[in-house]
């Protein structure tokens, strides 16, 4: 169950910081600027956030979390594991979706487009936070938190199917970076519009690629 006086006290400093960095770039706002802004200590900070890379985790945690709360229902809702101590800021936070089309096919079209709309609505704060590259960084967070799931994801295709462990690991993070990086690089465009725009029929490309190179695979296993 959320805390709701921490939430709104999260919430209070993660909106500060968005709103400095439509003014201000990212790397040079402290947090001495960010406390300034919302009229708290620092104690109060750190006692909500370790650091500022973990408040622009927790942002975009919160962010989609609650896109994907109101686009989805629940049972096709991914969370980690409540078990996990690490995972205590987010366990009330959905992070992905498995919405099947068939047997061993996945559309997360709806996902990715909710995965845009997020990035889209706060684009001056993303844009900079994707241009930090050290290993607490949003990028890396992201990377370690969806590679697991496109594993999860490639062996839902293959159902009762068999691929080598080395073939699953190397299209997972085929698609973790194609996924990832896709948006990254968009940022890195700054007169390009809606995120997903031009995605039209190849909405879902992530998955029908996979799905059609697994059955490729077992195709030429076959011959």
């Amino acid at each position: 169950m959320i805390n709701m006086t921490t939430l709104s006290t999260k919430l209070l400093i993660a909106d500060a910081l968005v709103e400095l960095c439509e003014t201000d770039k990212l790397n040079k706002i402290s947090v001495s600027d960010i406390i300034e802004m919302t009229g708290k200590n620092r104690k109060t900070f750190y006692y909500h956030f370790e650091d500022k890379e973990s408040l622009i985790i927790w942002k975009f945690r919160y962010d989609l979390g609650q896109e994907l709360l109101a686009l989805f229902p629940a049972d096709v809702l991914i969370y980690e594991d409540p078990i996990d101590k690490n995972n205590e800021d987010y366990k009330d936070f959905p992070y992905y979706i498995t919405q099947k089309s068939g047997v061993r096919s996945l559309d997360h079209s709806a996902f990715f487009d909710a995965y845009a709309r997020v990035l889209h609505r706060h684009r001056a704060f993303y844009s900079q936070a994707f241009l930090e590259t050290g290993p607490h960084s949003l990028r890396d967070y992201l990377y370690n938190l969806y590679l697991p799931a496109l594993k999860k994801d490639i062996h839902l295709v293959l159902a009762n199917r068999y691929l080598p462990e080395e073939n699953i690991n190397f299209l997972a993070e085929f698609y973790t970076c194609a996924f990832i990086y896709y948006f990254i690089r968009r940022y890195d465009q700054p007169n390009s519009n809606q995120i997903r725009s031009n995605a039209g029929p190849f909405a879902n490309i992530i998955h029908s690629s996979m799905e059609s190179e697994i059955k490729e695979a077992q195709l030429r296993r076959n011959l």
